[in-house]
């Protein structure tokens, strides 16, 4: 799939306004017409060029996409690390919270045997009231501690990390501020989504591997060490590839609460966590549609469109995402053997949305977009639907009525971030896969 057969999406650019431009920082390309042609990777044909010509073949070529993300991008998850036992404790149930609107349970799951004394995660878990049986969960990552996704005395404020601006050293735990419950409400809209009769589930990615260079110890990657290892190996797993990790151990315990309809969870994130999120559905078959919020490069963006942020400024600035590999990478864009688009094609055929926002040309919005067209492709398949549109959408306009298809996507105005328009699509989206209108 070429660029020029994308040429008529180059009309999209009158959607790029100049105050959104301006946000780019300097030295990185925000310009459409100076987009040199290039060539997406092509799910559908293995790495010795030849087609995947029936679905019987689709999953070995899954699986060389997935070794390919593994030794270039994300790093290999320890086979230890995905048959560690089960060890939870469930904190807390109250089954009047919310004034009696939720059921919320605390839970630590524990990912050592010396348990308190080793990494561990906080979930935290919220079920509507009125919904009888068993409810399917949204599950996310948060930024900056379960505290913040709303304005409940009753979460936990379980220790942060935090580092001095600009500082090389390790960063160190603190308890969090009375003051930063609910911060980012708007972000999460956990009302909104227990009123849709949806649960939602959610734990701070700190507690899997802090978000900072030099705080690899910190995390739980040296759990997993060999005898003897004391450092990362080129294509060790990064913090992406923990936090996706964390986000399958949440899900090991969801199976076993009869509260939870296991077979629905549905799995979001927004920017690097949107990274995480994908990635996490692309190893783990059990997460069952996937939110994917301005995942930009490294995520559902397209590298090769040279557009925006690019792998030397990700490489630079979080290079403990990554395996050490990724930094061969660096101003290699068209070579790098994985992309985006091969990134959604690991998610199919489950449900997707990918969303973007206007403003946010760091991480190509137009870009996004042409993963999802691509990616549709493979949804066609094996036997789906994906989009049926090669045109970018006006801002605030789902394409295609989503919700009758296996892909969706829509563009909104505003910045990087999640509000309550991207809420109100992935709920609708949810109802129409699950058969709830």
């Amino acid at each position: 799939m070429t660029h020029r057969a994308y040429s008529a999406l180059l009309l999209a650019t009158a959607l790029l306004a100049s105050n959104a431009i301006a946000q780019m920082p300097a030295g990185y390309n925000a310009d459409e017409s100076a987009i040199q042609p290039y060539t997406l990777l092509d799910p559908l044909t293995f790495s010795n060029g030849r087609p995947v010509r029936t679905p019987a073949d689709w999953p070995r070529r899954r699986a060389e996409l997935l070794h390919l993300f593994e030794q270039n991008v994300y790093g290999h998850t320890p086979a230890a690390a995905n048959h560690i036992p089960l060890r939870v404790h469930i904190d807390e149930t109250d089954t009047q919270a919310l004034n009696g609107k939720a059921i919320r349970k605390q839970i630590t799951i524990y990912f050592s045997s010396r348990l308190e004394a080793g990494p561990k995660e906080h979930l935290l878990l919220y079920l509507p009231t009125h919904h009888h049986g068993p409810t399917p969960v949204i599950l996310g990552l948060n930024f900056f501690g379960n505290q913040t996704v709303l304005a409940d005395p009753g979460i936990r404020l379980n220790p942060t990390w935090t580092r001095p601006p600009k500082s090389t050293e390790p960063a160190h735990l603190v308890t969090p501020d009375e003051k930063s419950r609910g911060l980012q409400t708007q972000q999460w809209q956990v009302e909104k989504v227990l009123a849709s009769g949806y649960g939602f589930a959610t734990i701070y990615c700190g507690d899997i591997d802090p978000d900072f260079t030099n705080s690899i110890q910190l995390g739980v990657r040296p759990l997993f060490y060999p005898a003897g290892q004391t450092a990362p190996a080129p294509d060790d797993w990064g913090a992406l590839g923990t936090w996706a990790w964390g986000l399958s151990r949440a899900l090991d315990y969801l199976q076993t609460d009869k509260q939870v309809d296991a077979k629905r969870v549905a799995i979001t994130g927004h920017s690097r966590l949107g990274k995480a999120a994908n990635w996490a559905a692309a190893q783990d078959p059990r997460f069952a549609i996937v939110l994917s919020t301005e995942s930009g490069k490294a995520g559902q963006s397209i590298y090769r469109r040279r557009y925006g942020e690019d792998i030397a400024h990700l490489q630079h600035s979080f290079p403990h995402w990554f395996c050490e590999n990724y930094a061969k990478w660096v101003g290699h864009e068209t070579e790098i053997p994985v992309d985006g688009n091969l990134l959604l094609a690991l998610i199919a055929p489950r449900p997707l949305y990918v969303a973007s926002a206007q403003d946010d040309l760091w991480s190509d919005p137009h870009a996004e977009f042409l993963s999802a067209v691509d990616v549709s492709r493979v949804y066609t398949f094996l036997g789906h639907q994906g989009l049926t549109t090669t045109t970018l959408p006006q801002p605030d306009q789902a394409v295609d009525s989503p919700i009758q298809h296996d892909v969706a996507y829509h563009i909104r105005t505003g910045k990087h971030d999640v509000t309550a328009y991207d809420w109100g699509q992935y709920l609708h989206f949810l109802d129409q896969r699950w058969g709830r209108q």
